[in-house]
């Protein structure tokens, strides 16, 4: 941009002056005065100075249009943050209301297990019964079956698990089938053992013991277990929990000794528990394993 000058040249008309004196025209420094002004003006400067307030006004505005868009990004996150948080909440609150409903169900059902079990049962035996009244089988036949419906119903409630929706001749041919293999296929097992699920578990055997027995009464075998009463047992988990009264005797330090016999069902499995008498210590300590005379005490 190229410098702008004006330069101005004023001419200035003398004012009336007094009249000469006799010194004035002998004087030679006294001449009429002329005045002259001369005013320059450099537009580039000011046009530095404009461009310069311009931009640093452009600046400041970006600034703020910066910032405010930072802002309104910062307040839009926390927005969904705390959207985020209250969703976050109302799941956990629904998840625990959820597992809440599912224990109090299964409460429920655990509650009326033994009563399931027991009408299907007495449903099995009623139906047998109508069917000696028509005709269908014979009264030596209907004492069988009932004799295997008492001993092993268990194992039948594994195997007919819908009954009801059965037909008469259907749920015969079933319960003929199951004595059938029972008669010549079964065995007699007998788990003698430490642990078992859910009643006392400390490792995996608790549970592998339960599986396995379970299992194989599906196959038509008669399954007991035998374990230690302790102190610490669920005893709430046993449906039909009774003191027998049988004579058992442990042989311990060149003596016999004698023990309380308790039977009961376990998850569909009969249980015999066993109760010493005399060291009766042997069983009501805290832990189930862990002392310096494990091997004495669980093999008596």
């Amino acid at each position: 941009m190229k410098a702008l000058m004006i330069s101005t040249v004023i001419q200035w008309l003398p004012l009336p002056l007094p009249p000469p004196s006799s010194n004035s025209n002998n004087n030679p420094l006294h001449k009429p005065p002329r005045f002259s002004c001369c005013l320059r003006l450099e537009g580039h400067g000011n046009a530095d100075i404009s461009q310069s307030s311009n931009g640093e006004e452009k600046r400041h505005a970006e600034i703020w249009r910066l910032f405010k868009e930072a802002q309104q990004n910062i307040l839009y996150l926390n927005k969904r943050r705390l959207k985020a948080v209250e969703e976050l909440n109302r799941t956990n609150k629904e998840k625990q209301l959820l597992l809440d409903k599912i224990e109090q169900l299964e409460a429920e059902r655990q509650s009326g297990f033994g009563k399931d079990k027991l009408s299907s049962c007495w449903e099995r035996l009623l139906r047998i019964d109508a069917m000696v009244l028509t005709g269908m089988i014979t009264t030596n036949e209907a004492s069988d079956l009932r004799r295997m419906i008492m001993d092993h119903r268990v194992s039948i409630d594994d195997v007919l698990t819908d009954t009801k929706q059965m037909k008469d001749v259907e749920f015969l041919a079933a319960l003929r089938h199951f004595l059938n293999r029972r008669k010549k296929n079964a065995f007699h097992i007998v788990h003698i053992c430490t642990e078992m699920a859910p009643l006392v578990s400390v490792g995996s055997l608790a549970s592998y013991i339960t599986g396995l027995s379970r299992a194989l009464q599906r196959k038509g075998h008669l399954v007991e277990v035998i374990l230690p009463k302790y102190v610490s047992l669920d005893l709430d988990g046993v449906q039909g929990l009774r003191e027998i009264e049988a004579e058992s005797y442990s042989y311990f330090n060149g003596q016999l000794h004698g023990n309380k016999i308790w039977t009961g069902v376990v998850s569909g499995i009969g249980v015999t528990l066993i109760e010493p008498q005399y060291y009766s210590s042997f069983f009501s300590r805290e832990r189930i394993y862990g002392y310096s005379d494990d091997f004495e005490r669980l093999v008596v």
